[in-house]
C-alpha cells in the first residue's frame, strides 16, 4: 500500500534561509525579465554538488546544486523555467524545477535545480 509521504521527515532538513525570484515569459519594455512571483525567507535545504550537463541545445551547463522546499511553493504557475534564487549571499540562476507528487495529488516538496 502507498502512503503519503510525511512532511515532518523533510522540515527537519530545512536549515537555509533563501529568496526566490521566479521570472514569466517575456520582458519588461527596459528589456528586464518579468517577475511572477517573490518570495523572501523561505526556510529550505541546499545541497551543493557540481554536475556539467549538455543541455538539448548542445551547450554546456554546468550545475551548482539544488534547493529542496517543503510543499507547492507556486500552484499558480505551470511551468517554472527560470529566476533566480540568493542562499548566504549568493546569486544562482534556476535550471529547472520538479515538483514531485503524493499519491493524492498534492505536492510532496519543490526542486530547484541551479546553475
Amino acid at each position: 500500500m502507498i502512503k503519503k509521504l510525511n512532511p515532518n521527515y523533510l522540515k527537519r532538513l530545512l536549515n537555509n534561509e533563501c529568496d526566490i525570484t521566479i521570472y514569466q515569459e517575456g520582458l519588461s519594455e527596459e528589456g528586464e525579465p518579468l517577475t511572477s512571483l517573490d518570495l523572501n525567507d523561505q526556510k529550505c535545504r541546499f545541497v551543493e554538488k557540481t554536475k556539467i550537463i549538455i543541455s538539448p541545445d548542445g551547450k554546456k551547463v554546468e550545475l551548482i546544486g539544488k534547493v529542496i522546499l517543503l510543499g507547492e511553493i507556486a500552484p499558480n504557475i505551470k511551468k517554472i523555467s527560470g529566476g533566480e534564487v540568493i542562499i548566504n549571499d549568493s546569486k544562482y540562476e534556476i535550471y529547472q524545477a520538479s515538483r514531485p507528487r503524493n499519491p493524492d495529488g498534492t505536492v510532496y516538496m519543490t526542486t530547484l535545480e541551479l546553475m
